[in-house]
């Protein structure tokens, strides 16, 4: 059956009634957020020890946590280096599919070589490996699509690593998202295992890269997280009352970008903050997490990215002028549409279309029956679902 667009419509109507009222909410929240910015904006030691005992209290708090420079500054932009070298990767995937005639997965990732200050063209280079047979199963069943993507976001920072070995310094490595991996924690033991195996080889890629000198960055293009707001309500909350601020945040709703957007002009940066969570422990050292807001828009349109870096582009200052200038030069490649062009490119390189997959499928087919091994057929349920559409069932004198 069709969606019920007149219930739909009912509920649409309501949601506009109340609009006002809720972006009213939301616009005095914000307020009220960029207040306690300015005033805790100094308290740096404070802020950073209210952080800690607040971890100890409640132990999946996630939030921000001030290092060094003011909480509401804003940093201008730097020169870009006359030569770089920017590599950008990004990764897609087939996931298994049970009710599919062949079970398999894949893994596919691009990446663009571009040598900054020079007339040479981007390169592309493309890495697919694919999965079947006993490597597709774990303990508890078929591999999940959690760890198939778990699995691609380690490949694509191993894949930076190898090209980055290669590259003339600087060199600068750029990944789409978080730079934390994900993926495959808390849930079965033998998901666990994976992920922590994984853990393993994705911090080995991120020590080569720390060993080669150059810097790396996890790029989030419209980021909903509220980390810096999070620790605004840190510093607000009455030391007695820390364990209930999971319950009680007084600023829910109110976003980093929405906080920053009137704090930073286009080609500026916030202060870096480190990244308070559970899995900072996974990351200690040269290696530990921080993150910056990057107004990376126009004067009329802000468009606020956050940037993730490790501890050791933190602390070199040139590395992160550097990057801060790479990046905005990369976005202003793509005019209005605000995004790092080698990001842009690597995805267009890794994507994987149906059409390619119906034809990696076939091949596997055909090579299985060239090998007289017998595979099954797809489900029922995906064949009716191949066959829906295509022709009408008679019962009795009425047409379906």
């Amino acid at each position: 059956m069709p969606v019920d667009f007149i219930k739909v419509r009912d509920q649409i109507t309501q949601i506009g009634k109340t609009a006002p009222k809720e972006a009213k909410r939301l616009k005095e929240l914000g307020e009220k957020a960029r207040q306690l910015l300015d005033a805790n904006s100094g308290d740096i030691d404070r802020l950073r020890d209210k952080v800690t005992l607040a971890a100890k209290e409640d132990q999946f708090l996630r939030c921000a946590k001030p290092v060094s420079e003011s909480l509401n500054a804003a940093f201008s932009l730097p020169p870009l280096p006359e030569t770089a070298s920017i590599l950008a990767a990004d990764g897609s995937q087939i996931n298994p599919d049970s009710h599919a005639a062949v079970n398999y997965y894949l893994i596919n990732v691009g990446a663009i070589s571009l040598n900054q200050g020079s007339s040479a063209a981007p390169i592309a280079t493309v890495q697919t490996d694919i999965f079947f047979g006993e490597d597709i199963y774990t303990t508890s069943g078929t591999i999940s699509e959690n760890l198939v993507a778990l699995k691609r976001d380690q490949r694509e920072r191993q894949v930076l690593a190898e090209l980055a070995q290669k590259a003339d310094a600087p060199t600068f490595t750029l990944t789409d998202g978080p730079m934390e991996l994900w993926g495959g924690k808390g849930q079965t033991t033998d998901e666990t295992k994976t992920f922590s195996q994984a853990l393993e080889e994705y911090k080995k890629a991120l020590k080569t890269l720390h060993d080669l000198g150059a810097a790396t960055a996890g790029y989030v293009d419209k980021p909903r997280a509220g980390y810096v707001v999070q620790l605004l309500e840190v510093a607000a909350t009455h030391r007695d009352e820390l364990k209930e601020l999971r319950e009680n945040r007084p600023l829910r709703g109110v976003s980093d970008s929405a906080l920053f957007r009137s704090i930073l002009d286009p080609g500026e940066r916030s202060a870096i903050f480190a990244i308070q969570s559970k899995s900072s422990k996974s990351y200690e050292g040269d290696l530990a997490l921080h993150f910056f807001y990057l107004n990376v828009g126009r004067k009329k349109k802000p468009w606020l990215a956050r940037v993730e870096i490790p501890a050791w582009v933190v602390n070199d200052e040139t590395m992160l002028n550097n990057l801060h200038a790479v990046l905005i030069d990369q976005c202003r490649i793509m005019g209005s549409r605000a995004y790092p062009y080698l990001l842009h490119r690597s995805h267009e390189v890794a994507v994987v279309t149906r059409e390619e997959k119906e034809q990696i499928t076939e091949m596997l087919v055909q090579e299985l029956n060239k090998q007289h091994v017998e595979f099954g057929e797809i489900s029922q349920k995906q064949a009716a679902k191949n066959f829906s559409g295509r022709r009408r069932f008679t019962l009795g004198s009425k047409r379906y």
